[in-house]
């Protein structure tokens, strides 16, 4: 046999092998590069969503969006603004804007788009929800805000006092309820079982001495006091980002399953997961309000598109009002609250020690009670009114 022969039995042989590679490493290749287009434009999307929020916050003069609304009660920074934002631009960009039907099936490969606020969280999620005829649609929801939430409870032994998660225990002297924030400012509620009464509901910054006392209610003695108040305020300030995590994640994460049933009633056969190594990102991203959406299950060439994007605006983005209080020299004899720091009036007549020194609403710092050294007495400021200059 001649050596030619060899060759051509190689080649039959080869060929096979040789297109079959080329055709997966093509497929590889196109796979990349829409998995590329599809996290470029979802990352776009998220960015435009968290813009649109600031936006929002900045320019809406009549409505407080420094993470607080009427009555005192805090809201979210205008979530409906951000999903609308990131569904629109992934419309856009895929040019099915307007198609309902084309919608509404790509709407099934978004199942979780969370909104993190100053206090919480808001998912956006498809429900199914009765119409006014009667008939069920699956539409796209945003539920209600989930606090950053941890409770725990003062324990009695003796003489001596403890605390730990949650509340079951005999010997509860007290139960606390704690909601966090993107920074160290909490709300605290709870309950004194000593007096059989409610733990009067208070605003305040985790280590601020002069106003976390009621973090040990129901603790008798100085000593005792200041030493399981100290181990509370480092435990709370360790926890803080984790409980915000954890929270985000279980809400994406049971939207995420939810969204199973939806998608296998319109014919996808993707299961839906939350991947565990989110809850990891999670911790090392969050610093302030954004938005996160998780795009899963589109085909790209040889696999699938399992997505997450994060859009965050650091909490330096937030309004803030500081507190001042008059002194000899002050132009106006009152307790004022200022948006800019920069402000004539608050140059002359801020505290050094104030505490707290700022909030985060109009509502927040007109009712805030504040403590601060004014010529040289230690004092206690209440009532605070809009600096007439700055005009926050």
């Amino acid at each position: 046999m001649k050596i030619t022969d060899f060759a051509l039995i190689f080649i039959a042989i080869t060929l096979p092998f040789i297109i079959v590679l080329y055709i997966n490493i093509t497929f590889t290749i196109k796979a990349e590069e829409m998995e590329l287009y599809y996290q470029n434009i979802v990352n776009a999307a998220v960015d435009d969503a968290a813009y649109q929020m600031k936006q929002v916050e900045s320019d809406d003069k009549q409505i407080d969006y420094g993470y607080s609304g009427s009555e005192n009660k805090k809201i979210n920074v205008n979530a409906q603004v951000g999903v609308d934002a990131f569904f629109d631009s992934l419309y856009n960009v895929l040019q099915i804007k307007g198609n309902e039907v084309a919608e509404s099936y790509f709407d099934l490969f978004v199942p979780a788009v969370a909104v993190i606020e100053y206090d919480g969280v808001r998912v956006s999620q498809n429900e199914t929800v009765i119409g006014e005829n009667g008939t069920s649609q699956v539409t796209r929801v945003l539920k209600p805000k989930r606090y950053f939430t941890y409770t725990y409870s003062i324990v009695r032994n003796g003489t001596d006092y403890d605390f730990i998660p949650g509340g079951q225990s005999s010997n509860v002297v007290s139960t606390h309820t704690i909601e966090f924030t993107m920074d160290n400012m909490i709300v605290h509620r709870g309950y004194d079982y000593l007096y059989d009464e409610d733990i009067q509901t208070h605003s305040f910054y985790i280590d601020d001495e002069n106003n976390n006392d009621s973090l040990v209610t129901g603790v008798v003695g100085e000593e005792s006091i200041n030493n399981l108040k100290s181990k509370i305020v480092s435990h709370l300030l360790d926890i803080r980002k984790s409980i915000i995590a954890n929270t985000v994640a279980s809400e994406m994460s049971y939207a995420v399953n939810a969204n199973n049933t939806y998608a296998r009633q319109a014919g996808v056969t993707y299961n839906f997961s939350f991947p565990v190594t989110s809850e990891d990102d999670l911790y090392n991203m969050i610093d302030g309000v954004g938005i996160i959406a998780f795009v899963q299950g589109i085909s790209v060439g040889n696999k699938y598109l399992n997505s997450t994007a994060y859009g965050m605006s650091t909490l330096d983005s937030a309004t803030r009002y500081y507190f001042t209080a008059p002194n000899r020299d002050s132009k106006i004899q009152m307790n004022l609250y200022h948006k800019d720091i920069n402000c004539p009036e608050y140059k002359l007549s801020k505290i050094d020690d104030m505490s707290p020194r700022y909030a985060t609403s109009k509502q927040e710092a007109a009712t805030a009670i504040t403590t601060g050294t004014l010529n040289s007495v230690k004092q206690t400021f209440t009532g605070f009114y809009p600096c007439p200059i700055c005009n926050p």
